[in-house]
């Protein structure tokens, strides 16, 4: 957003609140915002629409739409209730998708049991219905080529929109301290899942003198008592400003995923970072950044690959190319030329 009106254009959010409070700042770079509460029950889970769209919808929200004839950029399947509606018929639609949301709930049931992974499996069979709404979209902006393979089925007009770091083009290399990174929200399951397994798999078995930190929001029960069992430095809940110089001070940041879906942002923020990249393939399947990370095909080879990197610092060159590489190819300017086009 800050993108688009850098290059003059007029903006009017929508946005869901629930948790958050309202921002100030984003009247900075939109006309208007506009809030609407998203209203969750059990009774949402109950039909052939997702839960994740069924709870995204508001008459009031179609009202403030239709008071003017703006494109509409759509920011990810679960907003597209209202794609179909016809009194968005003669107007540009372009929905942003995130990954292929079905493969992503279908992953997430089988990492669960009981309810929840009859929750997540009818989650994954309704999205697969639900995905074919998108051949009312004028354009469709893919996350990675691989989805936008995908996405071709529904639309003549798919491409590639990268996920953009912030700005990095004077980012200058820093010193950096000898621990271990693991960062994200620690709410989502797919998150938890990786944090839990470096610290069974990875750390402790290793008993290393350098610390691994874990920082995110709301950890879990479960993983408190998993980190104070392993002796792993939990940061819950960071602010902006403490997550970003954890980021940027790391020596190591590890990543392991358990799903091979969407481009993981926080991947992409570590790398403009100083800090080496330890990542399973997960991670970065799909993607073009295996050329600036270093892989870990099992438990073992991240052993092997930590116990290194935690030795010595990026080198200037290695850090350089880095830089480079997501400048030219995730750069925000660059992406809001592309959606600029299609307006």
């Amino acid at each position: 957003m800050k993108g688009l009106h850098k290059l003059g254009l007029s903006i009017t959010l929508h946005c869901y609140e629930y948790g958050r409070p309202k921002q100030d700042e984003l009247l900075k770079y939109a006309e208007t915002v506009y809030y609407y509460p998203r209203k969750k029950s059990v009774f949402d889970s109950i039909g052939r629409t997702p839960f994740i769209v069924k709870t995204r919808n508001s008459a009031e929200l179609m009202a403030n739409l239709c008071k003017d004839d703006s494109p509409i950029l759509f920011e990810g399947l679960h907003t597209c209730y209202s794609l179909n509606d016809e009194r968005f018929k003669n107007r540009i639609k372009i929905v942003r998708t995130h990954n292929v949301e079905h493969e992503y709930y279908a992953e997430l049931a089988k990492n669960n049991r009981g309810l929840t992974k009859r929750f997540y499996s009818g989650e994954a069979r309704k999205l697969r219905r639900f995905e074919s709404q998108l051949n009312y979209a004028n354009h469709i902006l893919a996350i990675k080529e691989s989805d936008a393979v995908h996405f071709k089925q529904y639309s003549n007009s798919v491409q590639v929109l990268p996920a953009a770091s912030k700005a990095i083009s004077e980012n200058p290399k820093q010193a950096t301290e000898a621990f271990f990174l693991f960062h994200g929200n620690l709410s989502v399951e797919e998150n938890e899942i990786g944090a839990k397994w470096l610290i069974n798999e990875v750390f402790s078995p290793l008993n290393l003198e350098n610390k691994l930190k874990i920082a995110g929001k709301e950890p879990s029960p479960s993983l408190i008592e998993n980190c104070e069992e392993h002796n792993i430095e939990l940061i819950p809940n960071p602010s902006e400003e403490a997550i970003q110089a954890l980021i940027q001070t790391a020596r190591v940041h590890v990543f392991y995923s358990s799903q091979a879906t969407g481009v993981k942002l926080k991947l992409i923020n570590s790398l403009s970072s100083s800090g080496h990249i330890v990542a399973n393939e997960n991670m970065i399947l799909g993607t073009n950044l295996e050329g600036l990370c270093s892989l870990a095909i099992d438990a073992k080879e991240f052993q092997r690959l930590i116990q290194n990197k935690i030795k010595a610092e990026l080198k200037e060159e290695e850090f350089q190319s880095r830089i480079s590489f997501l400048n030219e190819n995730y750069s925000t300017e660059k992406n809001c030329l592309i959606i600029l086009k299609l307006l």
